[in-house]
């Protein structure tokens, strides 16, 4: 191995504490009704250490296998490990943005959370809304609507980005990519 990629290595080690999230701390911290399986929670351990690294992360476990469990785990530990309460974004097609509402209000109560979705008229509502009273944590919307509404979400510094379904981000040069490219974040999580 070269000298450069030992130093790089070695660099990246001393930069970042190895982040150990316990699932008693995720319950201590707010997490309820859900049961971390073994590879769930190293998958936390990993969102956690990408965090505390800034870099971005593609969680690709196969469908059915808790990535959603595990982001929530996430953001329960941001908030209740290191008091970051948000805001996360999170972009989902329409067709499971109520899951993502039911799967938020189900195991972290205690984390608000905004679903931002409807007709031009109730967004803008919204936008008011959630302007003058700053107070949640979890953001929920659309890829449309991301796209329609691409200058109020990016007045946001949003802790975490959550793109569900990533494979719609393939294309580099499409609308959808370059406006997340410009959302300010602090991690980025894709799924496939």
């Amino acid at each position: 191995m070269s000298g450069f990629l030992r130093a790089l290595q070695a660099g990246s080690r001393a930069e970042a504490p190895r982040a150990r999230v316990q699932e008693q701390d995720l319950r201590q911290w707010g997490l309820t009704g859900l049961r971390l399986r073994s590879y769930q929670l190293e998958g936390v351990n990993w969102l956690a250490q990408c965090f505390h690294c800034q870099n971005g992360c593609i969680l690709g476990d196969e469908m059915g296998l808790g990535k959603t469990c595990q982001t929530i785990a996430l953001f329960i530990y941001l908030a209740g490990r290191l008091n970051d309460e948000g805001p996360f974004l999170i972009i989902c097609p329409l067709s499971i943005l109520s899951n993502w509402k039911e799967e938020m209000e189900r195991f972290a109560p205690g984390l608000s959370c905004v679903t931002y979705a409807g007709d031009k008229e109730e967004r803008a509502h919204l936008q008011q809304d959630l302007r003058q009273e700053l107070r949640f944590h979890v953001l929920l919307t659309t890829y449309e609507i991301c796209l329609k509404d691409a200058s109020f979400l990016k007045s946001f510094p949003w802790s975490v980005l959550v793109v569900d379904e990533a494979h719609r981000l393939k294309n580099q040069s499409s609308l959808l990519h370059k406006t997340l490219s410009e959302v300010n974040s602090a991690l980025y999580q894709l799924w496939p």
